[in-house]
C-alpha cells in the first residue's frame, strides 16, 4: 500500500502523489497553493486540505497564513526520494526495456510507490551496468537490442515460465 521512506513515515500512494504535487509547483513557483495542488492533480480542494493535514501531521509541509504551502527540508527530502525512484524506474522502462517515453512514465507513476530508495538504487546500478559495460562488451546495438525483447517468449530458467495460451 505505501513505501517506506527513510523517515519511518509510511506514506499512502495517495499522500505521495500530494507530496510530490507541493514539490513540483513549489519549483515552478516557490510556493503552492490548495487550489493550485488540486488543480493540479485534478481533485478536488476538501481532498486536498486533508491530504495537506495529514502531511503536516508527519512535519512533511508547513502552511503559513497567508494559505501558502511549502515543503519542510524533511518533506523536500522525501520527495526527492520519491521523484529519484520514479526517474529511476523510467530510465530502467526507457533505456533497458525500450519503453516509449509517453508509457514509461505512466507506468513509472503507477509503479514508483511499491519501490524503497535502496531498491531503487540497486535498479539504476543495474541500468549503468546494462547499459555501459554489458552492452559495450557484447557490441550489441540498440535495434538489434529492441529485436531481442520483441522476439518470442522463450523458456527463463530464471523467471516462472509463461503459462501456456
Amino acid at each position: 500500500m505505501g513505501q517506506m521512506v527513510s523517515t519511518g513515515a509510511q506514506l499512502s500512494r495517495s499522500l505521495q502523489q500530494y507530496l510530490g504535487a507541493v514539490y513540483i509547483l513549489e519549483g515552478e513557483r516557490r510556493v503552492a497553493r490548495v487550489k493550485d495542488i488540486a488543480g493540479y492533480l485534478g481533485v478536488q480542494m476538501p481532498s486536498v486540505t486533508g491530504a495537506i493535514k495529514s502531511l503536516k501531521q508527519k512535519g512533511l509541509i508547513g502552511q503559513e497564513k497567508n494559505s501558502f504551502i511549502t515543503l519542510t527540508p524533511e518533506g523536500r527530502r522525501v520527495a526527492q526520494q520519491l521523484q529519484r525512484v520514479h526517474s529511476v524506474l523510467q530510465c530502467f522502462l526507457e533505456n533497458v526495456l525500450m519503453v516509449e517515453t509517453e508509457k514509461a512514465e505512466q507506468f513509472a507513476y503507477n509503479m514508483e510507490c511499491a519501490l524503497d530508495t535502496e531498491t531503487a538504487e540497486r535498479l539504476c546500478n543495474s541500468i549503468k551496468y546494462f547499459t555501459t559495460e554489458l552492452s559495450a562488451k557484447q557490441q550489441i546495438s540498440r535495434e538489434e537490442w529492441i529485436q531481442i525483447l520483441k522476439s518470442q517468449r522463450t523458456p527463463c530458467t530464471i523467471c516462472r515460465p509463461w503459462p501456456d495460451t
